[in-house]
C-alpha cells in the first residue's frame, strides 16, 4: 500500500459563531469535482457539491454546513480556496477616475490576495419587523441553498425570492407561522400581499446582510489612477 502524504492543516475561525475549527486543502480530486460542478450551472449539483467538500475538508470541530448562514459558507469556501489553490488571484478591474470631465473607463487587470478576505457587518437591522400593530415576521438569515437557489429563481425576481428564503416565522395575534410549514408558494404570495411599506421594511434587512471584501490597492495602465478598492464580487469563484 502506498504512503498517504500529510498535508497541512490550517485553524480559521466561523464568522457568525466565532467557533474556531480546523481545516484542510482541497484534494486534486475535490478541485476537479468543483471545477465540472461549476461548469454544469446545475444550482442543486453547486450547493451540494461546495457543502460536501468543505464538510471533508473540515478535519477538527463540529460544524453543521446545512445550518450556518450563507457567508459563512461563501468565506469558508473563500478560505479553502485560498489555502488550496493560491492566494493571488488576477481580477479586472474598471478605473471610475474622472479625466477632463470623462470618466477613464479603462479596464485593467490587478493582483488579489484573498487570504485577506474578511466579513463586513453593515448597520444591525432589527430581525423582528412590525408590519403592523398585531402582525409581524421575525427574519433570519438564509442558509448557503436557499441563498443560491434564490439567484436561480426564475418564477419571482431575485429580491422577493432572497426575502422568502429569510423569513423565520411570520405572527399575529392567533400564534406563529412557521416558513418549514408553508410552500415557497404560499410565502411568495405573502410578501407580494404586503404594502409597499413593509416591502421596504424586509428588502432594509436582507440589503444589511453580513458580506465579504477584499480589500486592495491597483493602478490604472491608463491614466495611473491609484485605486483603493473594496472588491466584493465573489460570484465567479463560485459559479
Amino acid at each position: 500500500m502506498l504512503p498517504k502524504i500529510d498535508v497541512p492543516t490550517y485553524n480559521v475561525e466561523i464568522p457568525s459563531t466565532k467557533e474556531k475549527i480546523t481545516v484542510r486543502p482541497f484534494t486534486v480530486k475535490e478541485e476537479k469535482l468543483l471545477l465540472m460542478v461549476m461548469e454544469s450551472q446545475d444550482v442543486n449539483e453547486i450547493v451540494n457539491t461546495v457543502k460536501q467538500v468543505i464538510n471533508n475538508c473540515i478535519v477538527k470541530g463540529k460544524v453543521n454546513v446545512d445550518k450556518l448562514p450563507f457567508f459563512d459558507i461563501d468565506f469558508l469556501f473563500i478560505f479553502l480556496r485560498a489555502k488550496s489553490i493560491g492566494e493571488s488571484v488576477e481580477v479586472n478591474l474598471t478605473c471610475n477616475n474622472e479625466v477632463d470631465g470623462k470618466t477613464c473607463g479603462n479596464v485593467f487587470p490587478a493582483m488579489m490576495d484573498i487570504a485577506k478576505c474578511e466579513i463586513v457587518r453593515p448597520e444591525k437591522i432589527s430581525e423582528d419587523i412590525k408590519l403592523n400593530e398585531k402582525q409581524g415576521v421575525k427574519m433570519k438569515y438564509p442558509n448557503y441553498a436557499e441563498m443560491k437557489r434564490a439567484e436561480f429563481n426564475e418564477d419571482i425576481d431575485e429580491k422577493t425570492s432572497t426575502i422568502v428564503n429569510a423569513i423565520d416565522y411570520i405572527y399575529d395575534a392567533n400564534g406563529m407561522y412557521s416558513h418549514k410549514d408553508y410552500s415557497k408558494e404560499e410565502l411568495t404570495e405573502f410578501v407580494e400581499g404586503l404594502t409597499e411599506a413593509n416591502y421596504k421594511q424586509m428588502m432594509e434587512f436582507i440589503d444589511n446582510f453580513p458580506t465579504f471584501v477584499v480589500k486592495m490597492e491597483a493602478t490604472c495602465t491608463k491614466c495611473g489612477f491609484h485605486h483603493n478598492v473594496r472588491y466584493t464580487d465573489f460570484y465567479d469563484f463560485f459559479m
